[in-house]
């Protein structure tokens, strides 16, 4: 069996052999440090592949889309880069622009460190209208086989016998990216009305991208949502569960499974029951205090659908400071605890992991499993 088959399987249907499936690249820096490289703008997907195959382990490989101002003629989307702080500091402008005007944001990239945004293009409700315009034209596209064609070449780097999701801002709440999250939820509140509008227009629009991406031959499309941290459980209510189980539904009709990675604090809105509305079949993570603000894996399991494949959820606290003795035992945990509460769970971090994480705490995680599958043959 494939690790494909293997992995689409077991969240689809669980099983009596538990996964290990440590996340790995998405510009954390693990994979960065392991290619000997201190930059994680110029990590490349050769770069996780080759870190994957380090460790025991199931791989799950994310792409994202090309730029969707490439489809159309209407934007222009330019970047600039300068070095500062001593060659220590890379920073990436980009401007976004049409006959409607300019929208720009900017990217800093700290040697070591990692990426942070620090200006989005939608800061106000006049930005909102360029974007609106962006999916007008979008939304007159005809021809979307350049994103067809863009899977088909991820697909290739890694080959049909591993399981890849293809990754784009898909929850319509989170309006394509273009404004931070706490921007949104404050434009979600100050300007309704341009908000649902360009929400159901996001809508038609994945309803394109969905189709293309299944036909590059992707097997899970992902599914964003903010954590307590940023939101209320109005906007779930509002926003994220009705317009989720219409995209969903979207790309489970195209033979597509849902990806959901949330590693922020999801309580209370794993209590009210809010995931398991949403049409999600593999979801992350079920994190305890310092990472998340769930009570305990078990806790969770009890409030989480058993119809979702659940994965995680060492901390990378835990990842980056423990021994391999301690993080052997606390996998171990997870994996009694999976096997007695009956669910689909695949052994990872709390979320993708650091350029310091322990190498030796990682092979710990593949042994766990690797023991207590053997142990309960």
């Amino acid at each position: 069996m494939t690790n494909r088959e293997k992995f689409l399987n077991y969240v689809k249907n669980g099983g009596n052999e538990l996964i290990c499936s440590p996340q790995i690249g998405a510009g954390a820096g693990f994979d960065t440090r392991l290619a000997n490289k201190t930059w994680m703008t110029q990590t490349t997907m050769q770069d996780t592949i080759n870190a994957t195959k380090m460790f025991d382990m199931v791989p799950l490989y994310n792409f994202g889309l090309p730029a969707l101002s490439s489809l159309t003629s209407e934007f222009k989307e330019e970047s600039t880069t300068t070095i500062s702080h001593e060659g220590k500091r890379r920073t990436i402008e980009t401007t976004f622009s049409c006959k409607k005007g300019t929208l720009r944001s900017k990217l800093i990239d700290e040697e070591l460190k990692g990426c942070c945004p620090t200006e989005f293009f939608v800061k106000d409700e006049e930005d909102l209208k360029i974007l609106d315009y962006f999916l007008d034209a979008l939304l007159e596209v005809k021809d979307f086989s350049l994103i067809t064609e863009s899977v088909k070449e991820s697909r290739k780097i890694i080959g049909d016998d591993n399981v890849m999701d293809v990754q784009w801002a898909m929850q319509p709440y989170e309006l394509l990216g273009f404004p931070s999250t706490m921007d949104t939820a404050i434009l979600a509140m100050e300007a309704e009305d341009p908000f649902r509008v360009i929400m159901d227009k996001i809508m038609k629009l994945d309803e394109h991208l969905i189709k293309a991406t299944a036909k590059g031959g992707s097997d899970f499309v992902f599914l964003g949502g903010p954590g307590s941290e940023m939101i209320s459980p109005t906007y779930y209510e509002e926003f994220l569960v009705p317009y989720s189980k219409i995209v969903t539904e979207m790309a489970h009709k195209e033979g597509l499974l849902i990806y959901s990675h949330i590693c922020s604090p999801i309580e209370p809105m794993l209590t009210k029951g809010y995931y398991n509305q949403m049409g999600i079949d593999l979801f992350e993570t079920l994190s305890p205090y310092p990472v998340g603000n769930v009570k305990s894996i078990e806790d969770a399991f009890s409030k989480l659908s058993p119809e979702i494949c659940t994965r995680g959820n060492i901390g990378l606290d835990s990842l980056l400071n423990e021994t391999p003795e301690q993080i052997y035992e606390k996998a171990w945990h997870i994996l009694e605890m999976t096997k007695k509460m009956g669910r689909k769970h695949i052994l990872a971090a709390s979320d993708y992991m650091f350029y310091d994480t322990k190498t030796e705490n990682v092979h710990a995680m593949c042994k766990a499993t690797r023991d207590f599958n053997e142990k309960n043959k």
